[in-house]
């Protein structure tokens, strides 16, 4: 006869007790900038850790950087101290990536 196991299955945030998962934050920064000042801004990006890519677009919008931090308050802080304080940024919109 075979043994019968009265084992509840483990619940998947069980199995993930022992395990430090920690997503990094994300977001879109969306800039409006003085035209003549594209370029330097861009060079000013390239040297921001947190900037994975920045492209020129056309549009509303000027510049669409994209950033990773460690958590939103890092985010933020990037975005109010090192993008908004460059020359020729008039605005700078932050949309913070939402995992659903």
């Amino acid at each position: 006869m075979e043994e019968q196991l009265n084992e509840s299955p483990i619940p998947f945030s069980e199995l993930l007790k022992e395990i430090d998962i920690k997503d990094k934050s994300t977001a879109y920064v969306l800039i409006e900038a003085n035209p003549q000042d594209i370029p330097y801004i861009m060079e000013e990006l390239a040297k921001i850790e947190n900037v994975r890519s920045a492209d020129v677009v056309t549009g509303i919008y000027d510049i669409i950087v994209f950033l990773e931090g460690e958590d939103q308050n890092e985010i933020g802080k990037v975005v109010i101290r090192d993008i908004n304080g460059i020359r020729g940024v008039k605005k700078a919109t932050t949309c913070m990536v939402v995992k659903i």
